[in-house]
């Protein structure tokens, strides 16, 4: 067996696992006794944040630094429930510069500290990621956020064996994934609270802002994705 197919397999077999965990605690858990213990959470943050302000942008920065830096999936459901509990103007301001400032923490420890790990890593695909971003540049990590073609954190550990300065990809990233991120914090800037959900159900999602936001969250995806691809298909060489 090659080394790529075991880690692919080693890939495939650490989803389940994650998946399994999952779906052991949503049976064991009682489900009702979790999402009320939740809801109280979130008041009692949305609480401090009323008195606090700065201080829970504080705290919310560190933590989306922290999780975008080590790669921990989750990062757009962290952005949405940051949108639930600060002002709309708060979130997009945290999570904007934090995500971008995780971005630049895990760029910089794949240059300094991962480079040969990275580059066996990703092994054949290392190559063609080269040749386009010979061919593109910084443009190609502008397209990438746009619409990833791969996870964030993959993107953050690629560009930096590159010779990329650390302004213009700071710039580049934040740019890119400022969409996205307007989008997600829209929607959860629109989600009733918690103990809302739980007493009303499934109808207190109906609303048309919520509604508008997950219209804008499949459709905006979808079509940067096509934009980009007209791009490219305008710019082949070949044609």
């Amino acid at each position: 067996m090659s080394s790529r197919i075991l880690k692919t397999h080693r890939g495939y077999l650490a989803l389940a696992l994650a998946v399994a965990c999952v779906a052991a605690v949503l049976f064991f858990v009682d489900r009702q006794a979790l999402l009320k213990w939740l809801a109280v959470r979130q008041q009692d943050a949305i609480n401090f944040t009323a008195s606090n302000l700065w201080q829970a942008i504080g705290i919310a920065f560190c933590v989306y630094v922290v999780v975008t830096a080590s790669g921990f999936p989750g990062s757009t459901a962290l952005s949405i429930v940051s949108a639930t509990i600060l002002p709309y103007w708060a979130s997009v301001f945290t999570v904007s510069f934090a995500s971008t400032l995780g971005a630049t923490v895990a760029m910089l420890m794949s240059r300094y500290l991962f480079r040969d790990m990275v580059q066996s890593w990703f092994g054949d695909r290392f190559l063609q990621f080269e040749e386009l971003w010979e061919r593109d540049g910084i443009w190609y990590l502008y397209s990438m956020r746009l619409a990833p073609y791969v996870p964030f954190f993959s993107i953050n550990l690629l560009m930096g064996v590159t010779r990329i300065k650390v302004k213009d990809y700071w710039i580049a990233s934040q740019l890119g994934m400022l969409p996205g991120t307007l989008v997600n914090l829209y929607l959860g800037s629109k989600l009733p609270p918690l103990s809302e959900l739980i007493e009303n159900g499934i109808p207190s999602l109906l609303t048309p802002p919520i509604l508008v936001g997950f219209t804008l969250l499949a459709i905006v995806p979808v079509a940067i994705r096509f934009t980009l691809r007209r791009r490219a298909a305008n710019n082949d060489p070949a044609k």
